[in-house]
């Protein structure tokens, strides 16, 4: 370390510009990159049942959609027809949607003798306005659309877009559509008030616009919040303009990294900036409180850079390489998004090193050498500061059991909050209350069926091998178990559209025989419908009769829940249908429950991953085995008691919980690291282990509680966030580094002072 930092002095003008150069050649490609997120290929890649769910979305059109709810008591009078038929035209020609489908499109099916006659409820009506309210009437009690294009009240109406599956939309250009969407019908008479949106698609963009507005104005609060908490820790200018150049250039040269791997910048990686710039405050910060010290033990310029580049860069050192683990750790998880995020993150851990041990003592330098940290408003902010750890150091001498006791009492009360956790993702939930889309999702729910759809796909390996009538005698029977469960609110399939033409064309008297009891009278009322003037029949079943889609309607918008219910109905299709029925369960919430189980299995091997390369390098830094099983003990408890907080008083965890766990872990540990290497130093020099610890605390307690501080205040404004992901940021992750800085000055000590941690 000292070669490298006489190195870089003696060079520094070489170095200096070639940052600048590698800065500029940074801010180059950042200036390429764009936002663009595609939630399936984020967490499921090209995971083959994604692709099979596509394929059958291009064949079967898309359940996944953006409803468009409208809250109008008269939708089918003369101005109403109009009106939605302007909107659907000119919602039908926007860039993305593919397919528009309202209540104009609802069918009405009249058989009779060997006839059977299919129109829409909306052309019976405009030709027969006087019976406009039976019509509308028999259309609100229709089988076949009851509570879905229009509400059982008759009050609210739907419009169901679908999205071009093959353009695969990146996901920050559905905010616009949905923009225009809107725009679209107030154009065409509709009030804003009237309308409501929901759906997936909806979700994911308003999830996409938070975290872009909240990124963008919450990134500035936190370079405010830390150059603010550098300002109150050192009273003078330079440790503030210092600290901010140098990580503003690990900023730019971590993103011009990420835009080079993939110009193409996740929701999950717009997060990196402000990680980045936080980490890299923390590194600077160690290495002028190391140097003001140094310097006010007497020792000359030149002499005082390079013990504080010995004794803290070599801390440092060890501290990035812990958060590298900590944030390589997510690369665990099998999702591409987070496998970028990890190395993005880690990259940018040690980028902030490498600048850090550069331009910080290329600067001290250049620099006069600056006044006693003891004189004036610093010299305040430092007395109170050595009382805190005059009475914090006395206390773990005086009391060391007692601390002990307390964490263990602490730690078994978390333990049992960790079993209580159960882990699941819900989009809407992670929508703040008060958030237009989430009140609109709870409002459409009053009115219609769920808005989760998952889909059940019954195949056969031969073409018309599912017009058996038993088969359909027993799919109406599955659909009737399904229907019973509290997670399924409606099914529908060919089976519903084939019971209303058997009692049409029976004029009602079917008897005990609902459906037709012959392969050849499933066929016949087929080929009735399609020449009748039926349309979407390719939506239920395809044109070799070998594969049929049943649609259920979920009132849970989890994707554990979907996941859960899909394999419940699965095995309950799988018993009623009997042999010779493939039966799949499918849709995008369903696939991303089940990956979840294995994402949160890749955070459990992420996590473990962290722990044991960390006590590894903690082993080797430290030189000794028992010091690095120990130094673990102060690092795993504010995970547990992270995870027991969420167990204990969260009903449902959501999965983005766990990544803060690996980012914790890999912050946290900084601490202890400066702390032991301190303290290896101190008991060379000291007589008593009493006094290394008192010196250990006047010299890396200091920068621990300032850089803890820094870190608590760097990720606080993200608490102003209404996106949960970013909330827990600023809230959870914040409160985690808290509960370690407190293990840091008070288990750790009392440690060392019972002979736990003891160095030879």
């Amino acid at each position: 370390m000292i070669r490298y930092i006489r190195f870089v002095i003696r060079y520094r003008v070489w170095v200096l510009a070639a940052v600048a150069l590698v800065t500029v050649a940074a801010g180059a490609l950042m200036s390429r990159a764009v936002f663009a997120s595609s939630i399936g290929k984020m967490f499921l890649g090209e995971s083959p049942a994604y692709q099979q769910y596509l394929e059958r979305n291009r064949q079967f059109g898309d359940n996944d959609v953006l409803v468009v709810v409208i809250a109008e008591t008269d939708p089918l009078a003369p101005a109403g027809q109009e009106r939605l038929r302007r909107a659907s035209a000119a919602v039908g020609k926007l860039h993305g949607i593919v397919n528009v489908r309202t209540l104009l499109d609802a069918q009405r099916i009249d058989g009779s003798g060997d006839e059977l006659r299919v129109d829409r409820y909306a052309d019976l009506i405009a030709a027969r306005p006087e019976r406009k309210d039976k019509l509308f009437a028999q259309l609100r009690d229709d089988p076949l659309h009851q509570g879905m294009f229009v509400s059982p009240a008759g009050d609210h109406h739907a419009l169901v877009l679908e999205f071009d599956t093959e353009a695969d939309l990146p996901a920050e250009e559905i905010p616009p559509i949905i923009d225009q969407v809107l725009a679209a019908l107030q154009t065409a008479g509709y009030e804003r008030a009237q309308l409501h949106i929901a759906g997936f698609p909806a979700a994911v963009a308003e999830m996409i616009e938070e975290t872009h507005f909240n990124v963008s104005r919450l990134f500035p609060l936190v370079c405010l919040a830390l150059l603010i908490a550098a300002w109150l820790m050192f009273r003078r200018l330079w440790p503030v303009a210092l600290t901010m150049i140098v990580a503003m250039i690990g900023v730019i040269w971590t993103m011009g990294f990420a835009t080079l791997i993939d110009r193409h910048i996740s929701i999950l990686v717009s997060s990196s900036p402000a990680m980045i710039l936080i980490v890299s405050f923390s590194d600077v910060v160690h290495l002028c409180s190391a140097y003001l010290l140094e310097l006010g033990r007497g020792q000359k310029k030149d002499e005082a850079i390079l013990a504080s580049a010995e004794d803290v860069g070599r801390a440092c050192l060890l501290t990035s390489l812990t958060t590298f683990l900590g944030f390589a750790a997510l690369s665990f998880v099998p999702a591409p998004a987070f496998r970028q995020l990890g190395i993005i993150l880690g990259f940018g851990v040690g980028i902030a090193l490498l600048l850090a041990v550069t331009l910080t003592p290329i600067f001290f330098s250049l620099i006069r050498q600056p006044k006693p940290w003891r004189k004036g408003a610093t010299g305040q902010v430092q007395d109170l500061l050595d009382r805190f750890l005059i009475g914090s150091e006395r206390l773990t001498q005086r009391r060391p059991w007692t601390i002990i006791a307390l964490f263990a009492v602490l730690t078994v009360v978390s333990l049992y909050g960790v079993w209580q956790v159960r882990i699941d993702t819900d989009f809407i939930k992670r929508l703040s209350p008060n958030n237009p889309v989430r009140r609109d999702t709870e409002y459409i729910k009053r009115h219609f069926h769920g808005l989760t759809t998952l889909d059940i796909w019954l195949s056969t390996d031969t073409n018309e091998g599912l017009f058996d009538p038993q088969l359909f005698r027993n799919v109406t029977e599955f659909q009737r178990q399904a229907e019973a469960l509290d997670d399924v609110d409606h099914a529908y399939s060919l089976v519903d559209l084939t019971q209303v033409m058997h009692r049409e064309m029976l004029a009602g008297e079917t008897g005990n025989n609902p459906l037709p009891a012959t392969r050849q009278a499933l066929a016949q009322y087929l080929l009735l419908f399609e020449m009748g003037g039926g349309k979407d029949l390719d939506r239920l079943i395809d044109a070799n009769r070998s594969l049929m889609r049943v649609s259920l309607q979920l009132p849970n918008d989890g994707v554990v829940a979907s996941y859960e219910t899909g394999r419940k109905v699965q095995a309950l299709a799988e018993r009623t249908l009997g042999n010779g029925v493939r039966v799949e369960s499918s849709s995008l919430m369903y696939l991303m429950g089940q990956w979840l189980d294995e994402i949160v299995a890749g955070q459990k091997r992420g996590l473990l991953f962290a722990f044991l390369t960390i006590a590894a390098v903690m082993i080797v830094g430290l030189r000794s085995w028992s010091i690095g099983f120990w130094s673990m003990v102060p690092n795993v408890i504010p995970l547990i008691v992270l995870l027991g907080f969420m167990g204990l008083f969260m009903h449902r965890v959501d999965s983005d919980l766990m990544a803060i766990c690996m980012i914790a872990i890999g912050i946290g540990v900084d601490d202890t690291i400066h702390f032991l290497m301190r303290l290896r130093i101190e008991q060379q020099r000291q007589e008593t282990i009493g006094a290394a610890v008192r010196e250990t605390f006047y010299f890396s307690g200091r920068g621990i509680v300032m850089t803890s501080v820094i870190l608590v205040l760097g990720f606080l404004p993200f608490a102003l966030s209404e996106y949960l992901s970013l909330f827990m940021l600023g809230t959870l992750l914040p409160a985690t580094l808290i509960v370690a800085l407190a293990a840091d000055l008070y288990l750790t000590p009392a440690l060392v002072h019972i002979r736990a941690i003891r160095y030879r």
